[in-house]
């Protein structure tokens, strides 16, 4: 979907652990076979001691702080997480804008896959654009993958666990008011195919209780189960045909072509090593802008990915004004999403 100019990104926050798990370390202590390491890609993973969602409140209030906002003025907060937030039959989303003293907004939570962060992006961006009363949106992230439910290096096929949040400010400005925003976001779009679901849950049964299936999570023997009923090499057909779907109607709809020099770079999901060769390289390889990678040290953040993508675009002064990014990648069930962001023309206060 298009949004122009007229949605911005005020501010970015992410919020990791000091604390890193080496693959040289789990190796050592027969903790990760080499040839996950390889498939994986990555030097280290952050692990944390905080629970996840009050990692996501460290993030908002870096954002917060970065934007000059105060948490009161937040008319909707989304959050949006893969694994266990630290209660049962709870809301996550009320606890952080509780935490965070947003008690003007409403709480809704997004809880579907890795694509989260992009997915609830998207809704806020959405309700900001459909709902006069919300002006100011905050969208939130966290995850804390620990024993027994996941082994954060071999849960995943190619694809190692790193702790983290992440927050997202966005907002539609006043008419004529000039903002010191991040971004423009414009345009993010997303493409499912819900009959890939069946690779994140394989042969297993419907279980009545979560990790009914037993502990760890173990998503590397789905994939395999799923792949020999449906043929080798299908799903990476599938993720190709949708990203280059996905990515090329994004493009079209932020008014870019492929071409253009004020697109400056994609960066690359944190989603490993195979994957990115597999599924993404020789899609997006064909596009003559940067390809950037942040995941060295961290591996994947689950639905904090975006966020902390967009933090380092935005810390690093990647885009010179007027440049254009993109951001891609994918969720369980499974579904596509691509976003289009620019850096601004112009800056100024808030008001």
């Amino acid at each position: 979907m298009r949004f122009g100019t007229e949605l911005r990104i005020r501010a970015v926050g992410t919020w990791l652990p000091d604390t890193r798990d080496t693959a040289v370390q789990a190796m050592q202590e027969d903790r990760l076979a080499e040839d996950t390491a390889q498939r994986i890609g990555v030097r280290a993973l952050p692990v944390s001691d905080v629970p996840a969602p009050d990692m996501a409140v460290r993030a908002a209030q870096q954002a917060l702080a970065r934007a000059g906002w105060q948490a009161q003025d937040i008319d909707l907060l989304i959050h949006t997480w893969l694994y266990y937030q630290g209660h049962e039959l709870w809301s996550p989303p009320h606890y952080i804008a509780n935490q965070l003293g947003a008690h003007h907004c409403l709480p809704l939570a997004i809880h579907q896959g890795c694509d989260g962060g992009a997915l609830a992006l998207y809704d806020a961006a959405l309700r900001l654009r459909a709902d006069p009363d919300v002006r100011r949106a905050l969208v939130t992230s966290s995850d804390r993958y620990v024993l027994p439910g996941i082994d954060r290096w071999n849960s995943y096929p190619s694809m190692g666990l790193g702790d983290a949040a992440g927050a997202v400010l966005l907002h539609r400005p006043l008419p004529q008011s000039q903002t010191d925003d991040a971004f423009s976001l414009l345009a993010l779009n997303t493409l499912p195919c819900v009959e890939t679901e069946v690779f994140l849950r394989g042969q297993s049964p419907l279980h009545s209780v979560p990790l009914g299936g037993g502990a760890p999570v173990d998503a590397v023997t789905a994939a395999r189960q799923a792949t020999a009923d449906t043929g080798k090499g299908v799903f990476d057909r599938i993720a190709r045909e949708h990203i280059e779907r996905v990515l090329h109607t994004t493009l079209y709809e932020a008014g870019i072509s492929a071409d253009d020099p004020r697109l400056r770079c994609l960066v690359l999901p944190r989603v490993g090593a195979r994957t990115l060769d597999q599924q993404y390289l020789p899609v997006v390889q064909q596009l003559p802008c940067k390809l950037l990678g942040f995941d060295d040290d961290t591996g994947h953040l689950g639905c904090s990915d975006w966020a902390a993508d967009l933090d380092e675009l935005h810390g690093q002064r990647i885009l010179e004004p007027g440049d254009f990014a993109v951001l891609i990648g994918a969720g369980g069930g499974f579904t596509w999403t691509c976003a289009v962001v620019q850096a601004p023309t112009s800056t100024g206060k808030d008001r």
